[in-house]
């Protein structure tokens, strides 16, 4: 009767497994098909309990997550009007077009790229135009501040003098532009808050704390340069004076722009290959740490934000214990 019982509760085991494996393998079919793709996308882009109740292995989560990734690509590409879907695809071309050039003619490219940096270094007004440029793209929706701040490391090096440069152009772009969205363009920087859900969670991290030290947090994190300058002043509370003083306490990171630009410009100073390889891997060693050590400190000041508000909710929502005993506060 043992035996019985053992060989029933085997079978109830495997038939459970069977059961989950087939509604796993279903629910990856739908998403081939296009059928979850909402599930996957809605929300908070992806239901988290799905992987506590299936248990998924490394090689599950992987596949799931890049087709999530992928669904949600298509998703914004396919939002958008023609023009900028358009637009998209022209500068991947061009940008697969210079790459392919770059590899062919890397010899004479770097060799111009020296010679132009050594004529602009001597030109005093290329400090003014650097600065005026670096003042510029602090404002959305404008792009090329990490190629405006690269220059200026392949310009000046790693140096003081670079330093200072690229730091006033960075600071007084950013507060002029955070001053002129929460004066002027309140409104349009309320739209850049809900552009993305990066945005969304760090908002409300600062309208519970806007200290400076939070703002020196968000300015380290991957964000666009310019639309954060924009998008931080939709949020209440959050003053000029602690603006500034993040910004300030933030501008060491901008000695790794001056790093890779000095990197670059070693590597054109030199025709040996081994040299040159090895300045490029320092750059990408320093622009992978750098992207992780952002992407880190994001992750986990989202997690305990979420950790705080999990726990101000439990304690706003702990029943008394006569609900507790009373049988119909109890939901079947």
């Amino acid at each position: 009767m043992n035996e019985d019982a053992q060989n029933n509760k085997a079978d109830l085991n495997v038939g459970s497994r069977v059961d989950g494996m087939d509604e796993f393998d279903s629910y990856f079919q739908d998403i081939d098909n296009g059928n979850n793709m909402a599930g996957i996308t809605n929300g908070d882009e992806f239901d988290n309990d799905f992987l506590d109740i299936y248990n998924l292995t490394p090689r599950q989560r992987i596949i799931l997550n890049a087709k999530k990734m992928g669904y949600n690509l298509m998703k914004r590409f396919y939002a958008l009007h023609l023009w900028q879907r358009a637009l998209i695809i022209f500068l991947l071309i061009c940008q697969i077009i210079l790459i392919i050039l770059f590899m062919v003619f890397h010899d004479a490219v770097l060799h111009k790229l020296l010679e132009v940096s050594n004529e602009l270094e001597k030109k005093k007004s290329t400090q003014v135009v650097l600065l005026l440029l670096l003042f510029i793209v602090g404002f959305p929706p404008l792009i090329g501040y990490s190629f405006l701040s690269t220059s200026t490391g392949l310009l000046y090096g790693v140096s003081f003098h670079g330093w200072i440069l690229l730091a006033v152009g960075s600071v007084c772009g950013s507060v002029a532009s955070f001053y002129t969205f929460k004066t002027i363009l309140h409104s349009r920087a309320e739209k850049l808050i809900h552009m993305n859900r990066r945005f969304e969670a760090f908002a409300s991290i600062l309208q519970e704390n806007n200290s400076y030290l939070m703002l020196a947090l968000l300015r380290l994190c991957p964000f666009p340069y310019s639309l954060t300058n924009g998008a931080i002043a939709a949020v209440y509370g959050v003053s000029v004076r602690n603006f500034t003083i993040a910004n300030l306490i933030t501008t060491p990171k901008l000695l790794v722009y001056l790093f890779i630009g000095s990197r670059i410009k070693k590597m054109a100073e030199t025709d040996s290959t081994g040299s040159r390889l090895f300045d490029l891997l320092t750059i990408v060693v320093t622009m992978v740490l750098f992207m992780m050590t952002a992407w880190i400190l994001y992750f986990r000041t989202k997690k305990r934000y979420m950790e705080l508000k999990n726990q101000d909710r439990s304690d706003t929502n702990i029943p008394s214990l006569t609900s507790m005993n009373d049988p119909s506060s109890f939901e079947i």
